[in-house]
Order: structure tokens, then C-alpha cells, then sequence
């Protein structure tokens, strides 16, 4: 059985035409890269408004600060004891007694501890840097006039009928009909 798929792999390879097995050759025409579809153009309004027009800049070159890296390194380290000098205070035979003691203050222990290290200093280069040339703005654009702004009506209070003014404690209290 395996000769059998044997003698038919060989006979496709002889059969089978030459070019198929050799390298396409690529003209110089071919090689080049694909072009960057650009992005759609934003179409105009349909008719009259407002349209934001938006601000425009110049890269210039100029001095540029580049600002220090820094690395943060953490470490455990063996903090060993700490011994001083404390007041002790004491009852002897009845008595209150104070003394200065050498006593342990603080165990050995493991802390952890971090600082900084200066990878790469700051230091000064050239580059581009984007100036503003005009801020960005609403424009009219259209063949009637801009509408006029709405302007604010001034608050005019609603009036109230006689007799249902408003009560103040300036004002003279209403008449108690308990008092006699």
C-alpha cells in the first residue's frame, strides 16, 4: 500500500509542469510598498451654520529639556538591635525609685528599603515642538448673515394680587385675634 502512494508522488513530480516548483520572479515595478489609504475629507455642511474651524500649529525646532529617568531599587537589609539608655521606675521595700537602665529598644530585624537611582541625567536637545498660530474657532459660513445671538430678557418678578403681598418680619405683625 505505501509503495502505491509512493509511485504516484513520483509521477505527479515529473508530471507536474517545472514552473510551478520555481521561484516567481518579482520585477522592480512590484516591489513597491503599499500606499496609505488617506483619510476621507470632512464634507462641507449642507447648508448654512456655524462650523468649528480648528486651530493650526508650526512645528518649529528648538531647544528641548529632556528630564532625568530614575530606577527604583527596593532591598531587604538586617536592621540590628538597637540598645539605649531608658528611666526605669520602680517600688523597692515601698519606696519609688527611678534609675537609668541600658535596655533593648528595637529587635534585630529585616526591613525592606527602597531608593532611587539615576538612570540617565536630564539633559538638553533639539526637537520639534508644535506653536499655536491660530486657536481653533466657530466660523459662519453660508450665503445669508449670521443669526443675531439670542439676547436675555431682564426678569421682571410676576405681580401678585392686593392682598396677598408678601409678609415680612419688618412689617407690622398681623393683628392677633386672641389678644384682648
Amino acid at each position: 500500500m505505501p509503495a502505491k502512494f509512493f509511485i504516484i508522488a513520483i509521477a505527479a513530480a515529473i508530471l507536474a509542469p517545472a514552473s510551478a516548483f520555481a521561484q516567481k520572479q518579482i520585477d522592480a515595478s512590484e516591489r513597491m510598498i503599499a500606499p496609505i489609504p488617506r483619510p476621507r475629507p470632512i464634507p462641507p455642511p449642507p447648508g448654512d451654520g456655524w462650523v468649528w474651524v480648528p486651530p493650526t500649529y508650526r512645528t518649529e525646532y528648538a531647544r528641548i529639556w529632556v528630564d532625568p529617568t530614575y530606577q527604583t531599587v527596593s532591598e531587604t537589609v538586617w536592621v540590628a538591635d538597637q540598645y539605649g539608655w531608658r528611666t526605669v521606675c520602680y517600688w523597692e521595700h515601698g519606696e519609688y525609685v527611678q534609675r537609668q537602665e541600658w535596655v533593648l529598644i528595637s529587635p534585630g530585624h529585616y526591613e525592606t528599603r527602597s531608593h532611587q537611582v539615576l538612570v540617565t541625567p536630564g539633559y538638553w536637545t533639539w526637537g520639534p515642538k508644535q506653536v499655536l498660530v491660530t486657536p481653533g474657532h466657530w466660523e459662519w459660513r453660508g450665503t445669508t448673515p449670521p443669526p443675531m445671538p439670542p439676547v436675555p430678557t431682564p426678569y421682571t418678578p410676576p405681580t401678585r394680587p392686593p392682598g396677598l403681598e408678601p409678609f415680612s418680619p419688618l412689617w407690622e405683625w398681623p393683628a392677633d385675634s386672641n389678644k384682648k
